[in-house]
Protein backbone atom coordinates (compact mmCIF):
# COMPACT_ATOMS: atom_id res chain seq x y z
CA UNK A 1 0.00 0.00 0.00
CA UNK A 2 1.38 3.41 -0.96
CA UNK A 3 2.04 6.09 1.63
CA UNK A 4 -0.57 8.33 -0.04
CA UNK A 5 -3.31 5.67 0.16
CA UNK A 6 -2.37 4.83 3.77
CA UNK A 7 -2.66 8.53 4.74
CA UNK A 8 -6.07 8.82 3.07
CA UNK A 9 -7.38 5.73 4.82
CA UNK A 10 -6.06 6.95 8.16
CA UNK A 11 -7.73 10.35 7.63
CA UNK A 12 -11.00 8.63 6.70
CA UNK A 13 -10.84 6.45 9.86
CA UNK A 14 -10.23 9.51 12.03
CA UNK A 15 -13.21 11.31 10.43
CA UNK A 16 -15.44 8.31 11.12
CA UNK A 17 -14.24 8.07 14.74
CA UNK A 18 -15.01 11.74 15.23
CA UNK A 19 -18.40 11.38 13.53
CA UNK A 20 -17.39 13.61 10.61
CA UNK A 21 -18.59 12.17 7.30
CA UNK A 22 -16.10 12.63 4.47
CA UNK A 23 -18.68 12.51 1.69
CA UNK A 24 -22.23 13.59 1.18
CA UNK A 25 -24.93 12.50 -1.31
CA UNK A 26 -24.66 14.14 -4.73
CA UNK A 27 -28.37 14.93 -5.23
CA UNK A 28 -28.58 18.28 -3.35
CA UNK A 29 -25.39 19.43 -5.10
CA UNK A 30 -26.79 18.38 -8.50
CA UNK A 31 -30.03 20.28 -7.88
CA UNK A 32 -28.05 23.39 -6.92
CA UNK A 33 -25.96 23.11 -10.08
CA UNK A 34 -29.18 22.97 -12.14
CA UNK A 35 -30.41 26.10 -10.33
CA UNK A 36 -27.15 27.91 -11.07
CA UNK A 37 -27.33 26.94 -14.74
CA UNK A 38 -30.91 28.27 -15.00
CA UNK A 39 -29.54 31.62 -13.83
CA UNK A 40 -26.90 31.65 -16.57
CA UNK A 41 -23.91 29.94 -14.97
CA UNK A 42 -21.82 27.66 -17.17
CA UNK A 43 -20.16 24.45 -15.98
CA UNK A 44 -16.62 25.95 -16.15
CA UNK A 45 -17.79 29.04 -14.23
CA UNK A 46 -19.29 26.86 -11.49
CA UNK A 47 -16.12 24.80 -11.22
CA UNK A 48 -13.71 27.74 -11.33
CA UNK A 49 -15.69 29.91 -8.90
CA UNK A 50 -16.15 27.03 -6.45
CA UNK A 51 -12.50 26.07 -6.79
CA UNK A 52 -13.19 22.48 -7.83
CA UNK A 53 -12.01 20.46 -10.80
CA UNK A 54 -14.14 20.88 -13.95
CA UNK A 55 -14.28 17.10 -14.30
CA UNK A 56 -16.00 16.97 -10.90
CA UNK A 57 -18.87 19.12 -12.18
CA UNK A 58 -19.13 16.94 -15.29
CA UNK A 59 -19.26 13.77 -13.18
CA UNK A 60 -21.96 15.17 -10.89
CA UNK A 61 -24.16 16.29 -13.79
CA UNK A 62 -23.82 12.97 -15.59
CA UNK A 63 -24.50 10.88 -12.46
CA UNK A 64 -21.03 9.37 -12.53
CA UNK A 65 -20.71 9.73 -8.75
CA UNK A 66 -23.19 8.98 -5.97
CA UNK A 67 -21.32 11.00 -3.34
CA UNK A 68 -19.03 14.01 -3.30
CA UNK A 69 -16.52 15.26 -0.73
CA UNK A 70 -18.11 17.53 1.81
CA UNK A 71 -15.70 20.37 1.03
CA UNK A 72 -16.69 20.09 -2.65
CA UNK A 73 -20.38 20.13 -1.75
CA UNK A 74 -19.92 23.14 0.55
CA UNK A 75 -18.02 25.07 -2.10
CA UNK A 76 -20.68 24.48 -4.77
CA UNK A 77 -23.65 25.03 -2.46
CA UNK A 78 -22.12 28.34 -1.35
CA UNK A 79 -22.50 29.77 -4.87
CA UNK A 80 -25.50 32.08 -5.11
CA UNK A 81 -27.55 31.94 -8.33
CA UNK A 82 -27.71 35.73 -8.65
CA UNK A 83 -23.94 36.06 -8.38
CA UNK A 84 -23.45 34.80 -11.93
CA UNK A 85 -20.01 35.92 -13.13
CA UNK A 86 -19.80 39.30 -14.82
CA UNK A 87 -21.56 38.93 -18.19
CA UNK A 88 -23.24 41.27 -20.65
CA UNK A 89 -25.63 40.76 -23.57
CA UNK A 90 -23.81 39.50 -26.67
CA UNK A 91 -25.88 41.43 -29.23
CA UNK A 92 -23.53 44.44 -29.39
CA UNK A 93 -20.46 42.22 -29.74
CA UNK A 94 -22.13 40.25 -32.54
CA UNK A 95 -22.93 43.45 -34.42
CA UNK A 96 -19.39 44.78 -33.93
CA UNK A 97 -17.88 41.56 -35.27
CA UNK A 98 -20.20 41.73 -38.28
CA UNK A 99 -19.40 45.40 -38.92
CA UNK A 100 -15.68 44.68 -38.78
CA UNK A 101 -16.19 41.83 -41.27
CA UNK A 102 -18.00 44.24 -43.59
CA UNK A 103 -14.79 46.28 -43.66
CA UNK A 104 -12.67 43.18 -44.34
CA UNK A 105 -11.39 42.33 -40.86
CA UNK A 106 -11.44 38.51 -40.48
CA UNK A 107 -13.72 37.59 -37.63
CA UNK A 108 -11.55 34.74 -36.33
CA UNK A 109 -8.53 37.04 -36.07
CA UNK A 110 -10.50 39.76 -34.28
CA UNK A 111 -11.97 37.18 -31.90
CA UNK A 112 -8.59 35.68 -31.09
CA UNK A 113 -7.16 39.14 -30.43
CA UNK A 114 -10.11 39.78 -28.09
CA UNK A 115 -9.61 36.53 -26.21
CA UNK A 116 -12.62 34.71 -27.69
CA UNK A 117 -11.55 31.15 -28.35
CA UNK A 118 -12.71 28.13 -30.35
CA UNK A 119 -16.32 28.00 -31.45
CA UNK A 120 -17.40 30.87 -29.20
CA UNK A 121 -17.25 33.41 -32.02
CA UNK A 122 -19.52 31.26 -34.21
CA UNK A 123 -21.95 30.84 -31.31
CA UNK A 124 -22.03 34.61 -30.83
CA UNK A 125 -22.59 35.37 -34.52
CA UNK A 126 -25.40 32.84 -35.01
CA UNK A 127 -27.08 33.97 -31.79
CA UNK A 128 -26.60 30.84 -29.66
CA UNK A 129 -24.51 32.67 -27.06
CA UNK A 130 -26.76 35.33 -25.52
CA UNK A 131 -24.40 36.63 -22.84
CA UNK A 132 -20.61 36.81 -22.82
CA UNK A 133 -17.95 37.87 -20.29
CA UNK A 134 -17.71 41.63 -19.98
CA UNK A 135 -13.97 41.47 -20.67
CA UNK A 136 -14.55 39.86 -24.08
CA UNK A 137 -17.18 42.46 -24.99
CA UNK A 138 -14.87 45.31 -23.96
CA UNK A 139 -11.97 43.83 -25.93
CA UNK A 140 -14.06 43.58 -29.11
CA UNK A 141 -15.29 47.14 -28.53
CA UNK A 142 -11.70 48.43 -28.33
CA UNK A 143 -10.84 46.76 -31.64
CA UNK A 144 -14.10 48.05 -33.14
CA UNK A 145 -13.31 51.63 -32.15
CA UNK A 146 -9.88 51.37 -33.74
CA UNK A 147 -10.84 49.65 -37.01
CA UNK A 148 -14.58 49.95 -37.68
CA UNK A 149 -14.09 52.55 -40.41
CA UNK A 150 -10.71 51.34 -41.72
CA UNK A 151 -10.54 48.89 -44.65
CA UNK A 152 -9.29 45.46 -43.58
CA UNK A 153 -7.06 43.09 -45.53
CA UNK A 154 -9.54 40.37 -46.49
CA UNK A 155 -11.67 40.58 -49.63
CA UNK A 156 -13.09 37.14 -48.84
CA UNK A 157 -14.31 38.40 -45.44
CA UNK A 158 -16.05 41.36 -47.14
CA UNK A 159 -17.71 38.98 -49.61
CA UNK A 160 -19.00 36.71 -46.83
CA UNK A 161 -20.28 39.73 -44.88
CA UNK A 162 -22.17 40.95 -47.97
CA UNK A 163 -23.65 37.48 -48.55
CA UNK A 164 -24.90 37.40 -44.96
CA UNK A 165 -26.41 40.89 -45.21
CA UNK A 166 -24.28 42.35 -42.43
CA UNK A 167 -24.03 46.12 -42.08
CA UNK A 168 -21.26 48.57 -41.24
CA UNK A 169 -20.81 50.54 -38.04
CA UNK A 170 -22.49 53.56 -39.65
CA UNK A 171 -25.82 51.67 -39.82
CA UNK A 172 -26.27 51.90 -36.03
CA UNK A 173 -27.16 54.77 -33.73
CA UNK A 174 -26.86 52.53 -30.66
CA UNK A 175 -25.19 49.28 -31.63
CA UNK A 176 -25.94 47.75 -28.20
CA UNK A 177 -29.71 48.38 -28.33
CA UNK A 178 -31.31 44.98 -29.08
CA UNK A 179 -34.46 46.69 -30.42
CA UNK A 180 -32.72 48.98 -32.89
CA UNK A 181 -32.94 48.22 -36.61
CA UNK A 182 -29.93 49.14 -38.76
CA UNK A 183 -30.21 51.77 -41.46
CA UNK A 184 -29.47 50.68 -45.03
CA UNK A 185 -30.35 47.02 -44.48
CA UNK A 186 -31.07 45.23 -47.78
CA UNK A 187 -34.75 44.52 -48.38
CA UNK A 188 -34.18 40.74 -48.17
CA UNK A 189 -31.53 39.83 -45.65
CA UNK A 190 -29.96 36.46 -46.22
CA UNK A 191 -30.29 34.25 -43.17
CA UNK A 192 -27.39 31.93 -43.91
CA UNK A 193 -24.62 32.44 -41.42
CA UNK A 194 -21.01 31.76 -42.26
CA UNK A 195 -17.96 32.58 -40.19
CA UNK A 196 -16.01 35.37 -41.85
CA UNK A 197 -12.56 33.92 -41.27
Amino acid sequence: MSTYVARREKAARLRRLRGIPGCTPTEPVLQHIHTLKKHGWTNPEIADTAGVDRRTIHNIIHSAVANVHQRTARSILALRPDDVPNRVPAVGTRRRLEALAVMGWPMAHVAEEAGIRGTQVTEIVVGRRKRIPRGQAEAVDRIFRERALKPGPSKRTRTIAAQNGWVSALAWDDIDDPDEKPRGLPRRRRVRKQAAT
